[in-house]
């Protein structure tokens, strides 16, 4: 399997960084977070820069790229979603180019045209609302009343304009477009929330059924932006390595410092190459689950492990405060780890049955 990239995308991927690099770290400081909030890279960026940052984004052809072309995107590949993924990891800026969640990609033609069309032109935002604050599990009720739904309980989303919220019916979870949601601090409060019935999404009770098209691609493109985190801290941590000295002698000449460095840049490599490969699995149209899998448990053992190593080169947490990228993980580690046993247990699971066949 060849993991060069084309022309094409080395390009999206130097547009990518350079727009990281030049519009998203300069702003950091603007959307720090550090209050220990599950499930939060930063603040939402101040709406006025964010204006001025989707423009910019739609004038370079970077806008919803990983939206299918025939419905009006970029048509984007796994791996080319990748790569950008990566790049955009780099930095704890809530900015990720208009991508959109896939389930909106099973509308009909009538919820593509409300919804769809204006989130592929930047002119609205939408979030896929599917975690909730006090259960791994979807708790959220959707009861039937008349010609609509009626929506209570809670769930984690980024800010938006509309969301794709997944609630319980009777026929099993659901998915809704639900639009004109208050937001505060990454929740949302469904009080007998009222929904259209035109707005559910795809079948009642088949919203896992959707989903299941997508979350390969999904889980490999969360692994490229833990690489992204990672090559961060590697980066982060070198520097300091070089500048802080200690005995008259920089860090980096410390043969302990030196190994967490080599080991933390060797595995970033092969997290990278898994990626790759569970992306390219998943362009050639084969079954990637495995692959996907692999990638995102490697690469979020490695973000826990980059953690750990750098937290050490630092000498320790009380000198890594300046470091609110290793403290926003930090404060997201826990479910980090609940979904890495479900997935070991998957993978565990599927190559134990191919073992017995």
């Amino acid at each position: 399997m060849d993991f060069t990239l084309s022309e094409e995308l080395q390009m999206i991927r130097e547009m990518a960084r350079d727009f990281v690099t030049h519009e998203l770290l300069p702003i950091e400081s603007q959307t720090l977070v550090l209050d220990g909030q599950p499930g939060k890279r930063g603040a939402p960026i101040p709406r006025e820069k964010f204006a001025r940052l989707k423009t910019l984004a739609v004038e370079q052809g970077l806008w919803a790229m990983t939206a299918p072309e025939a419905l009006g995107g970029g048509g984007l590949s796994t791996l080319g979603a990748c790569v950008v993924a990566e790049e955009l990891g780099k930095t704890f800026v809530d900015f990720d180019f208009g991508d959109l969640p896939p389930l909106l990609f099973e509308a009909n033609a009538e919820q593509r045209a409300k919804f769809l069309t204006p989130a592929i032109a930047g002119e609205t935002q939408i979030a896929l609302a599917a975690h909730e604050p006090a259960s791994d599990e979807i708790t959220a009720r959707a009861t039937p009343a008349a010609a609509d739904w009626v929506l209570n309980g809670a769930k984690l989303a980024r800010a938006a304009d509309v969301y794709l919220v997944l609630a319980r019916a009777d026929a099993g979870v659901t998915c809704f477009i639900v639009e004109n949601l208050g937001w505060q601090n990454g929740k949302l409060i469904l009080e007998n929330t009222r929904v259209p019935a035109p707005n559910v999404l795809g079948e009642i009770g088949g919203a896992f059924a959707l989903m299941k098209k997508s979350q390969p691609a999904l889980w490999t493109r969360s692994a490229a932006r833990q690489v992204g985190v990672a090559a961060r801290l590697l980066e982060t941590s070198s520097q300091y390595a070089r500048d802080w000295k200690a005995l008259g002698q920089p860090l980096a000449v410390r043969p302990a410092v030196q190994r967490h460095l080599a080991d933390l840049a060797i595995e970033i490599t092969a997290a990278r190459w898994l990626v790759y490969q569970a992306a390219i699995e998943i362009d050639e149209g084969k079954d990637a689950r495995n692959a996907a899998a692999r990638a995102y448990l490697f690469a979020t053992e490695l973000l826990q492990r980059a953690t750990d190593r750098t937290i050490e080169i630092y000498g320790g947490p009380a000198h890594t405060a300046e470091l609110p990228m290793l403290r926003i993980y930090a404060a997201d580690r826990k479910s980090h780890e609940r979904i890495l046993e479900f997935q070991r247990f998957k993978l565990a699971q599927t190559l134990i049955n191919a073992d017995a066949r």
